[in-house]
């Protein structure tokens, strides 16, 4: 009568579509509208921003709202950049809205432009390079990358 229903075990993730990154499950990390952040930001978890960084962003899953800038080199598993970008990006999916100003190269496994994003850069496929093999998951992975200089 009080038994417990069982529930179904969550997908593993080798049964998500390849283009689904992993989430964190936590709770983002947020940088506030104007705030500003000098230095490198690291992590495995996701965050947006609002405001300003100015460094290498390393993290799981980034978003850079309208409004945000980031000035520097950013290596994630998926990033969506609504607001500026300033350096390079390499991520499995990258995706730029129409508010999207980038100024740099973008290594991507997955591109995803909506109308009027700008972009002065190079569009790269990660599966194009020596490291082709590995996915960003892991720092390790990220540091095998190579640097879009």
């Amino acid at each position: 009568m009080f038994q417990k229903k069982s529930q179904p075990a969550p997908p593993a993730l080798s049964a998500r579509l390849p283009t689904e990154p992993a989430r964190s499950g936590g709770v983002p990390s947020i940088l506030s509208a104007g705030m500003v952040f000098r230095g490198d930001m690291t992590g495995t978890g996701d965050v947006q921003i609002d405001g300003s960084v100015f460094g290498k962003v390393e993290v799981g899953h980034l978003v850079i709202a309208e409004g945000g800038t980031v000035e520097g080199e950013i290596v994630a598993r998926a990033v969506r950049i609504s607001g500026t970008l300033h350096g390079t990006v390499r991520a499995e999916t990258v995706s730029l809205t129409a508010t999207a100003r980038v100024q740099g190269d973008v290594w991507h496994d997955v591109l995803e432009i909506e109308a009027g994003a700008q972009l002065e850069g190079q569009c790269k496929r990660i599966a194009n390079h020596p490291a082709a093999g590995t996915l960003l998951s892991a720092p390790e992975t990220v540091a095998a990358l190579p640097n879009a200089s």
